[in-house]
Formats: C-alpha cells, sequence, structure tokens
C-alpha cells in the first residue's frame, strides 16, 4: 500500500483522527487531482479539481479540524467514483 493511500485509510478511521497536519491535506489533495489556488489573504486555501464542479476551502491550522477532514474525504471519494475507484 502506498503512502497516499495509507494516508487516506487513517483519515478515513472512525472517530476522525485529530493529528493530521494541513501539508497531509495538501499532499492527498495533490495526489488525486486537485489544484491549489492561493489565498488573496487570511489562512483559507481553494481548491479546484478539472473533472469536479465546485471547490473545496481548507483552512490551514495544525492539527486540523475534523470537519475538515471529512470534507477532504468526501472530495477524494468523488474523483475516486468519477474514475471508476482509483
Amino acid at each position: 500500500m502506498s503512502r497516499i493511500e495509507k494516508l487516506y485509510e487513517k483519515m478515513k478511521r472512525k472517530p476522525t483522527p485529530t493529528d493530521i497536519t494541513f501539508d497531509e491535506i495538501h499532499r492527498l489533495l495533490k495526489a488525486y487531482g486537485f489544484i491549489q489556488k492561493k489565498p488573496s489573504s487570511g489562512s483559507h486555501y481553494v481548491y479546484v479539481h478539472p473533472e469536479l464542479e465546485g471547490y473545496w476551502t481548507i483552512a490551514k491550522n495544525n492539527p486540523m479540524k475534523k470537519g475538515y477532514i471529512r470534507e477532504t474525504i468526501r472530495a477524494i471519494d468523488m474523483v475516486k467514483e468519477l474514475y471508476g475507484g482509483i
């Protein structure tokens, strides 16, 4: 199992882990094809995927809040479904 797959599985655990960092979320989103848009100001980063509508906003907190972790998992699940469960 690759590091990305291990990180994805770690984030999916119940209860939601509290030791996930912004860099881990960023690495996971990039691995699944998301593009990071730089914030004009503040600590929130916007991610978009070329094949999906909408965007995902993630605050740069360490450790990450559970809501951002769950949103990241939902976004990745959408990409996996789009490509047949990569």
